[in-house]
């Protein structure tokens, strides 16, 4: 690596971006998964924790609460979780698929893509 090369590269890892620097590149060609709380069954050493029980009936509830998830502060609380396997679901697709959209994905899209065929 040239002298110039890594002084760049130092002068980037020292100046922390904006976050419209690091999602603009990614619209054009990649995705962004924001799932927020996902649930299934957690191992911790030896013991497996099913969040399941708790986030399950929770996506139930909440999936169809999104207009409360435009409330200040509480807002953000009622955003449904989403299963592992919704998640590995649409990124499996998103890395596979030509024809899926770039950009970033919410709770909801993720939702609505891992029930799609």
């Amino acid at each position: 690596m040239a002298r110039e090369d890594r002084d760049s590269t130092c002068a980037v890892a020292l100046t922390e971006p904006r976050p419209t620097e690091l999602v603009t590149p990614v619209r054009a060609e990649g995705v962004i998964l924001r799932p927020g709380f996902i649930h299934g069954t957690r191992r911790v050493g030896s013991v497996k924790i099913p969040l399941g029980l708790v986030g399950s009936p929770m996506q139930m509830v909440l999936q169809s609460a999104k207009p409360l998830t435009r409330l200040p502060l509480v807002g953000p609380l009622l955003t449904p979780p989403v299963s592992v396997a919704s998640v590995a679901k649409v990124a499996v697709r998103a890395a596979t698929d030509p024809v899926f959209p770039p950009g970033i994905v919410d709770v909801y899209g993720i939702m609505r893509y891992s029930d799609q065929k």
